[in-house]
C-alpha cells in the first residue's frame, strides 16, 4: 500500500500554456532609460501556473517576466540579484517540480525552465525577454533592475511596482488599477501653495485623525510628504513596506489564524481611521513573523500641492501587540513612544535614498509620558508634539546631500 502511494504521489505533473495565451503580457509596464526600454509584469499564481504548467506559488516562488529592448550601441549586462537578492535559479525551480518516478517528464521540465529564464545579457540593438524566478509577493511587486554596460561605466536603472490581480487591497478595493486617491478630489478642489503657505498649512491641521465614530481623536497625524504618489509607493516598497488587504471574512481569518498561531501575514488589515472627512487613502505595513508586531502607517491624499507636487499626510505607530477593547472587542496595542516609529520612518526614507529634504513643523501638540494622551481605542501615547515633514526624490540622493529646514528646533 505504502509504495502504491508513493508511486501515485511521485508523478509530476506538467502541462504548461502558451505564454501568449495566458495573457499576462497586456499588464506590461514599461520604461526608458536611454536607449533601453524595459518591460515587466510579475506574475499572479494563476498566470504563473498556466504559464509554468506547476503551481510554483505553493512553493513560495513568483516569475516575473522582463522584456528589454536595447536599442544602443553597445551591450549590456542585466544581473538577476538586483532584482531579488534570494532569487532562485531556473534548475532550483524546476527541481521543487520533479516527480520521483517521472524522468521523462522531468527532462521536460527542466528544458522548459531553461528556455524560459531570462538571458544574462543585451546585446546592442537586440530585444530579449524571459523570467526571473523571485519570492512570492501579493498585490504589488517592487522590481528594480540595472542594465549595466562595459565597465560599469554605462548604467541603465529601472524601478517598477508591478500590480498583481491577486488581493483585494484597501486602498483599490476591487479595482486594483485604480487607487482611490485618485478619485478623492476634482482638480479644481486642490490649492497649490507656496512654501510660506505651506508650512502655515501644515501647522494649522488638526492634530489627530478621528476614530470609528468619526469625532473621537486618534492616533497623532504627524507626518507629511512632498512627492508624486508613485514616488512615495516607490520609495516605501523599496524599503520592505507591503500593502495592506481590505477587511473581509477572509482577511479576518487570516489575522487571527496569524495571531493565534503566530505566523506571518505580511498584508494584514489596518483598520479605518479618519481625516480630511474620508478614511484612509492607502495604508502600508512593515510586518515581523507575527501580525501582532508591526509598523504600520495610513496615509491621506491632501487637498493641496506644494508649487504643482501633490502633499500627503499620515499617521505612522507601531504596534506591540493585542488586547481586547470595548470599542472594537479586540486591537493592536501601539508603541506609547509614537515619536519611535516616527524617527524609524524618517531612517527607512533616508536609507532607501529618497529623501530630499526634510524638515519638523509644529501642529501636534506635546504630550510627556507623565501626561499621555489616548488614541480611539484607549492605548496612552506621549510626544514632543511635531511633525515631519519630507520631500521625496525620483532620483536617488546620496546621504550627503539630504538637505535639513530648520522650520523648529529639531526633537532631542
Amino acid at each position: 500500500m505504502l509504495v502504491l502511494l508513493s508511486v501515485g504521489s511521485g508523478c509530476a505533473s506538467f502541462n504548461p500554456r502558451p505564454l501568449a495565451e495566458v495573457g499576462f503580457e497586456r499588464r506590461a509596464v514599461s520604461e526608458t532609460d536611454g536607449g533601453v526600454t524595459v518591460s515587466v509584469v510579475a506574475l499572479s499564481a494563476q498566470e504563473a501556473k498556466g504559464a509554468m504548467g506547476v503551481d510554483l506559488a505553493r512553493r513560495g516562488i513568483q516569475p516575473v517576466w522582463i522584456k528589454i529592448e536595447n536599442h544602443e550601441g553597445i551591450g549590456f549586462v542585466v544581473p538577476p540579484m538586483v532584482i531579488d537578492h534570494d532569487y532562485f535559479s531556473p534548475t532550483e525551480v524546476a527541481w521543487q517540480a520533479h516527480g520521483l518516478f517521472s524522468g521523462a517528464t522531468n527532462m521536460r521540465i527542466d528544458t522548459q525552465f531553461l528556455k524560459l529564464r531570462l538571458p544574462l545579457r543585451v546585446g546592442p540593438g537586440e530585444t530579449i525577454s524571459g523570467f526571473v524566478f523571485t519570492n512570492l509577493d501579493k498585490g504589488i511587486k517592487y522590481v528594480s533592475i540595472e542594465c549595466i554596460g562595459s565597465g560599469a561605466v554605462q548604467v541603465r536603472r529601472f524601478a517598477f511596482l508591478a500590480r498583481i490581480p491577486d488581493l483585494r487591497t484597501d486602498y483599490a478595493g476591487a479595482d486594483y488599477d485604480e487607487p482611490q486617491w485618485k478619485r478623492v478630489y476634482k482638480q479644481e478642489e486642490i490649492r497649490n501653495l507656496d512654501e510660506a503657505a505651506f508650512r502655515a498649512w501644515v501647522e494649522e491641521l488638526p492634530c489627530c485623525t478621528l476614530g470609528g465614530d468619526r469625532k473621537t481623536p486618534g492616533d497623532p497625524v504627524d507626518v507629511v510628504f512632498v512627492g508624486d504618489g508613485p514616488i512615495l509607493a516607490l520609495a516605501l516598497a523599496r524599503q520592505g513596506w507591503h500593502v495592506t488587504e481590505a477587511i473581509t471574512s477572509g482577511s479576518a481569518w487570516r489575522t487571527i489564524n496569524s495571531s493565534v498561531f503566530g505566523r506571518p501575514y505580511r498584508y494584514g488589515p489596518v483598520s479605518a481611521l479618519y481625516f480630511f472627512g474620508r478614511h484612509q487613502d492607502l495604508a502600508v505595513q512593515k510586518a515581523r513573523n507575527d501580525v501582532n508586531l508591526r509598523n504600520h502607517m495610513r496615509l491621506w491624499r491632501a487637498p493641496v500641492d506644494l508649487n504643482g507636487t501633490p502633499v500627503w499626510v499620515g499617521q505612522i505607530s507601531r504596534d506591540i501587540g493585542v488586547r481586547l477593547t470595548s470599542k472594537t472587542i479586540t486591537t493592536h496595542k501601539i508603541d506609547p513612544d509614537v515619536d519611535g516609529a516616527r524617527w524609524y520612518l524618517m531612517q527607512d526614507i533616508f536609507y532607501s535614498q529618497s529623501l530630499r529634504r526634510f524638515a519638523f513643523a509644529k501642529g501636534v501638540g506635546a504630550a510627556s509620558p507623565e501626561n499621555p494622551r489616548v488614541n480611539f481605542t484607549g492605548d496612552p501615547y506621549w510626544t514632543d508634539g511635531m511633525r515631519l515633514v519630507m520631500w521625496l526624490s525620483n532620483e536617488p540622493v546620496s546621504y550627503q546631500k539630504v538637505q535639513s529646514e530648520r522650520w523648529e528646533p529639531p526633537p532631542r
